[in-house]
Parts: structure tokens; sequence; C-alpha cells
């Protein structure tokens, strides 16, 4: 593992914290105009959230809408997610089926990256990532707590859970009730810079409370912000033009 993950010439984890678009049409018609729109926009990577696509069980359309997707970003960074009810996502599925559609996603060898919710269990986080470096792809760690904020040694104790199971960014997502909550995260964010540099940490306190910790990833250490053209995937996400050029004017060194 490493501090910096490259991905078609994108350095995650060196310098200023990569933007990430999610797209969440459900169609794949309206998914590929989705990505078509976005040419002219400043970002660095795009996140198809999968778990809105109305034909996600569908293996055949899954893959020919990567196909697409695939075609239409060229060398720009894909990141397949399905992110589930549990962890605030569109979807309800099984441990079994969650693996199922993962793995055929991967085997298109189309995707640059997958998110794997850790809380789905250790074993289906190993075979995802297995499976994933088998095909030469990166894994997205992730845990999405929506009810609250943790104790700062808890966030901590979950990201060096991601890095022990060898994912390759890790990554947090909470929702802040106070104002100290948004700071324990962003404490908790610099402590992992500070102390477990194995990997890229990505972490955002969600919510108008946390807007902040979409924009201050380079001073705290979060690798990747996640910016809207159009709708949102989460609470708190900002326009990727205003977070581009906030990134842009906060560049340090």
């Amino acid at each position: 593992m490493s501090a910096i993950v490259e991905i078609r010439n994108v350095k995650i984890g060196e310098g200023t914290p990569k933007i990430c678009v999610p797209l969440t049409a459900s169609t794949r018609e309206s998914i590929c105009t989705s990505a078509e729109a976005l040419k002219g926009h400043p970002f660095d990577m795009v996140e198809w959230r999968a778990d809105f696509f109305e034909e996600l069980l569908d293996p055949q359309a899954v893959n020919e809408t990567l196909q697409e997707l695939r075609e239409i970003l060229g060398d720009i960074p894909l990141l397949f997610t399905v992110r589930t009810k549990e962890e605030g996502g569109n979807v309800r599925l099984d441990a079994e089926t969650y693996l199922g559609v993962n793995i055929r996603a991967m085997r298109t060898g189309l995707p640059d990256l997958v998110d794997a919710e850790i809380f789905r269990g250790d074993d289906i986080t190993y075979m995802m990532v297995e499976a994933a470096h088998g095909q030469g792809m990166k894994v997205i760690a992730s845990n999405h707590d929506f009810s609250r904020t943790p104790k700062k040694e808890e966030l901590m104790r979950r990201l060096c859970k991601m890095q022990e199971m060898e994912a390759d960014i890790a990554k947090l997502a909470v929702m802040p009730r106070t104002e100290r909550d948004v700071l324990t995260l962003l404490d908790a964010t610099l402590a992992m810079k500070e102390l477990h540099q194995d990997t890229p940490i990505v972490t955002m306190a969600m919510g108008e409370l946390g807007v902040i910790s979409r924009l201050a990833g380079q001073l705290f250490g979060s690798a990747i912000t996640f910016g809207s053209v159009g709708e949102v995937s989460a609470p708190g996400q900002i326009p990727v033009e205003k977070l581009y050029e906030f990134l842009k004017d906060l560049k340090l060194g």
C-alpha cells in the first residue's frame, strides 16, 4: 500500500484533494447524458453511484452502461459504487447479492476503482479487495454513519481497519450534530495523516455543519472531496466550480 495512489495519471494523496463527481441518474441514457454534461467542468474523477440504477441486478445492463461510461470518460478515473440503504444509499441488498454485483462489475475491467463497505463483513471486504487487485483495480474501503459522529478513537480505529484489510484508500463519512463533531472528524483525519500514512485517507462531515471538511482536505489530510454537477449524492456537497475555485485559492506549497 502507498500514501499516494496513481490512477490514469491522477495522483490521489498528493497535492490538492481530487474532486470526484457522482452520477446518480437511474437509466442508462440519463447516466450517459449526465456523464457527457460533465465536459468543461473542473473535476478529476467520476463516481458511478450504481445503487440508483434501475437495472442494477441485470449484469448485461450494468456492463453496457460501464462500457458507455468508459467511452465517454476516456482517461478520467471511474469509481464504481453500490451504496446500500444501511449506509445512506438507494438500494437494499443481501451480502451475496452485493458481492455479486461488485464482482461482475470488476470482471469487465472497466472501472478503475470499486467501493467496498467494510460493515458488510470482513469476508465480503477481503473478497472484494482480492478480486479488484486481481483485475488491477484499486479499492476504496468505506463507512458512512448518517446518525452521528463517533469519538475520535473510533473513527481512527475504523480507518486503520480499512488499511489492515489492504484497501488502497480509506474513506469515512459521518453526520455531525454539533460544531465539535466536525472538529472531532478533522482531528481524527489529521491524526491519521500524522500517524498512519499507509494509504490516502478520505473523510467528510456531511450536511451544512460539515461543509468545511469538504474544503480543508489539504490542511487536515483528506485526499478526495466530492462535488456536484446537478443533483447531490450526499448532504452538504458543493458545486464543482465553487469547490475548484476554493481549492485553487487554498493551494499550499
